[in-house]
This record gives structure tokens, sequence and C-alpha cells, in this order.
């Protein structure tokens, strides 16, 4: 009767998540990062990696014989495949979807590891909720994996534990950077238990020498990625340019978000992986702290921007979390009626203020439609469009309707424009330029607007170049700022 109990408290919770997305469902994607994972789930459709045409490019981040390279990691973009049939509704939905095979993921592993179905429930306010404006971004699906992982390595059967390592595998398909993380996991193995470490690693290493080959095919080397850096230089970067400041930031961020979150798998005593997690814990704090969080300023717009990177650690944190929480219920059974109503008004409280965030993003991204919209609306078929920074994220070819795009500063938008190609050359009587400024960065004073605006700049330097042959055809300086100008030829 209690298991049932429990069972329809998730269930009733989880519909009520389920229902809050879909009232306040992301209209668009935010960023060009979202933008490059559509549009390798594109190009992998035709049988490529990379985009011959400068004119259909959103600032790439590697130039090949292939052409130019995105530098996003192509474990997202396979999983968008199927979605990108159906539109971009459909593609935002496909992060509904992960976090909904995550939180099936938590529950069979707190199933097994006999703990409460209701201590799976934080999960759906965090890292979830906070990432509805980052619909496509690869990190949650690199949490998927290690999920998958760590449910079969609560197993003692081989074949379970060679499938554990397939999943490390695919987290580090989603992001190279969770290597670090396998890493992490893989010494703890070898240092407890030899024979588990063997079989994990069986399971891990075809994936890894498949991403070795995809990595000579697609960027030129098996070290390679498609930012432009080496795999061995992000490794460099991580254990060497965590930022004191930042590593401080996420211990306290993960320790007070949940209350003692960070340290449930030391706190929980009937918990065995301490050490796997002490070292993975360490290890993606560090991959965090490799950027700066102060580079933004502080609001729930920005704060999936400052966990993006530790989203995994948070997440399997999850793990060890629900056994702690179990483990006081069970130490102070007098009390447990009290400390259970003292839970779900916690749960309470964080649906409260997780649809704000849901509201707050909404609005947000309603912004980015409306620009999508009136760019479309006030250019025609075929169109080129010059802008700035990273305004190319609203043209996809061949998913939305044909726009040719380049940016102003070709280094920036053609990966250095190794073919020294100039705007010039590409401008035709269907030219349009944009200048744009969104809303959410009125008033910014922090590093990363100070960044954007820099790049914003030079589209203005063109504009003021250029101005006597510019037609003003859009203006628009209250909800945001955006102004479009047809070039006269």
């Amino acid at each position: 009767m209690k298991s049932n109990k429990q069972s329809y408290a998730v269930i009733l919770v989880l519909l009520i998540f389920i229902a809050v997305y879909f009232a306040f469902f992301p209209a668009f994607y935010s960023s060009s990062d979202e933008h490059h994972n559509i549009a390798n789930a594109l190009l992998i459709q035709k049988g490529l990696i990379a985009e011959k045409d400068p004119t259909n490019v959103c600032n790439a981040g590697l130039y090949t014989s292939n052409g130019y390279v995105y530098g996003q990691y192509i474990g997202r973009a396979l999983f968008l495949i199927p979605f990108t049939w159906f539109g971009l509704s459909a593609v935002i939905l496909s992060s509904l979807i992960i976090h909904l095979v995550n939180f099936a993921l938590l529950l069979l592993i707190l199933n097994k590891m006999k703990v409460d179905k209701v201590f799976a429930l934080p999960y759906l306010f965090y890292p979830v909720i906070f990432w509805q404006s980052r619909a496509i971004y690869a990190d949650i699906l690199v949490l998927t994996a290690f999920l998958g992982a760590f449910y079969f390595l609560l197993s003692e059967k081989r074949k379970c534990l060679v499938v554990s390592g397939l999943f490390m595998g695919l987290a580090m398909l989603s992001r190279y950077d969770a290597a670090l993380g396998i890493g992490a996991i893989l010494a703890a193995l070898l240092l407890k238990d030899r024979k588990r470490f063997l079989f994990v690693l069986s399971g891990f290493l075809p994936v890894f020498f498949a991403i070795f080959l995809f990595n000579n095919f697609a960027y030129g080397s098996v070290v390679a990625t498609g930012y432009g850096d080496s795999g061995l230089s992000l490794l460099y970067s991580t254990i060497f340019g965590a930022q004191p400041i930042s590593i401080l930031f996420y211990i306290a961020f993960l320790l007070l978000l949940y209350p003692l979150m960070l340290a449930s798998p030391y706190l929980a005593k009937r918990f065995p992986f301490k050490l796997e997690f002490a070292f993975f814990s360490l290890a993606y704090i560090f991959l965090a702290a490799r950027y700066n969080p102060f580079h933004f300023e502080l609001s729930l717009l920005t704060l999936p921007l400052r966990m993006r990177y530790a989203l995994p650690l948070a997440g399997m944190l999850l793990i060890p979390y629900a056994v702690f929480l179990q483990e006081i219920i069970e130490k102070y059974k007098a009390k447990r009626g009290i400390i259970l109503g003292a839970y779900w008004i916690a749960i309470a409280v964080l649906f409260i203020g997780s649809t704000f965030a849901a509201y707050v993003h909404s609005n947000f991204l309603k912004e980015r439609k409306e620009v999508f919209e009136i760019l479309y609306e006030k250019t025609p078929e075929d169109a080129l469009i010059i802008g700035s920074s990273d305004d190319c994220m609203y043209f996809l070819n061949g998913f939305f309707p044909k726009r040719r795009y380049l940016n102003v500063d070709l280094n920036q938008g053609l990966a250095g424009n190794p073919q020294g190609l100039s705007i010039e050359q590409f401008i035709d009587s269907k030219t349009y330029v944009i200048d744009l400024e969104y809303s959410s960065r009125f008033g910014r004073q922090d590093m990363r607007y100070q960044t954007i605006a820099n790049e914003r700049a030079k589209i203005k330097e063109f504009i003021e170049k250029n101005k006597e042959g510019l037609e003003l055809v859009y203006d628009e300086n209250k909800k945001f700022y955006l102004r479009i100008y047809k070039i006269l030829r």
C-alpha cells in the first residue's frame, strides 16, 4: 500500500511538471550552440559533417577539406535527427523526452538501491527546470548516458558492466569533455576492483576508438574537435585552467541548492560508491571551473549558463542524495510524519519556484521567436543577411525558409576565414543588414555582455561606413532593438 501511494504521488507530481512544461512551452531556442546541434543533424542526414557554402554557416569552429565545421559535439545531433523531420517544436520537445528518460533512469536506480521513489522528485526541479531556455544543449544528454552507466554499474553481471562502459562512451560522444568524468570513474574502479574495471573498460573502448576515427574523418586528426582545439588542449585547460573563485562557486552552489547534496555520497552510510563520486565530483568541478560564472549577471536566465558544465554532476548527485534522505527518515522514525511533511512542503515550494522560472524563460524565448518572425517577414526568399555576434542562429536552410547569411566579421563567422573571402564579393540586390540587441541585455555591464557588445559594434561600424547606400526597412526599439536595412544596388 505504501509503495502504491508513493507511485501515485510521483505520477501526480510528474504530470504536473509535464503540464507546466507545455503551459510554458519554449517558443524558440536561445543560442547559436543550439543552432549548431540542429545544423549538424541536418548535415548528417545528407551524409555530411561540414558545410561548403560560406553563406550557409553560423560561426563555424573549424575549416577542413570537407568545408566549415561546427564546434558542437556530434552526439546531441544524432539524437535530434528523427525530431528534425517534424519541425522546430518537435526538436524542442526532444529535451522533455530526455528529461523524462533521465527521471525514469533515476527511478530505476533508486528502485535497485531500495530507496523510496519520492526521493527522485527533486530531479524535476533541478537541474531540469532551469534548462527550459536552453532546450537543445548537449549537457542533459551527457547526464542520460551517465545515469545509464550507473544503472548497469550496480549489477555484478559481466555483460551489464560492459553495457555500463558503453553508456560511458555515449556520454563522451555527446560531449568530449565528459571523458574527464569517465576517467574519474574508471580510476576509482581500478583502485577498488580491477576485474570490474576491465569489463567496464571493454564496453567503453569501442566507442572511444570510434570517436577517434570520426575525429580523423571530420576534423582532420584523431585528437581534433570541431572547436578547432585538440582534445588534449581541452584536457590541459581543464586541469590547469580552473579558477579558484569558480571552484568555490560550484562547491557552494552544489552544497546549498539542495542542502548538503555535494556531501551526500559521504554522509549516506549505505552508499557504496563514495570513491567513484569523490573522483567524479572533483573532475566535474574542475571541468566547470574553467569558465568564470561571474562573466554573467545573476538572474534566472543566466543560471543555466552558470551551471551548464556542472549539470551532469548535479544530476548524478541526486542518487546519493536520495539515499541520504531515506537514511534520515529511517534514523528518526518517530518523526517520520513531520520530516515527510517538511519534504512535501519543500517540493511544493520548488514547484512554485520552478513554475515562475518556466514563465521567465518562456517570455525570454518569445522575444527570440518574434525576432525570427520579423526577419523572415521583412526579407525575401534567398536574401543575403549580414549580421553580427550570434544573429546567424535564426538561419537554417533546409529547416527554415531559405536565407543566406554572413557575419560582418568573417573571421568570427568562418573559422578565421582561411579562404580570404570578403563581404563585398557576396553583396547583391537582395542583401540586407540587421542591427539587433535583445531587451534582456539592455543596461547590462557584465563581462559576457561586453564581449557581445564588442561583436555587435562591428555591424554598427559597417552601417556607418555604408549609410549612403542603405535603406531602413524596419525599426523597433521598444520591446527590443532591431533595425533592418536593405543595401541599394
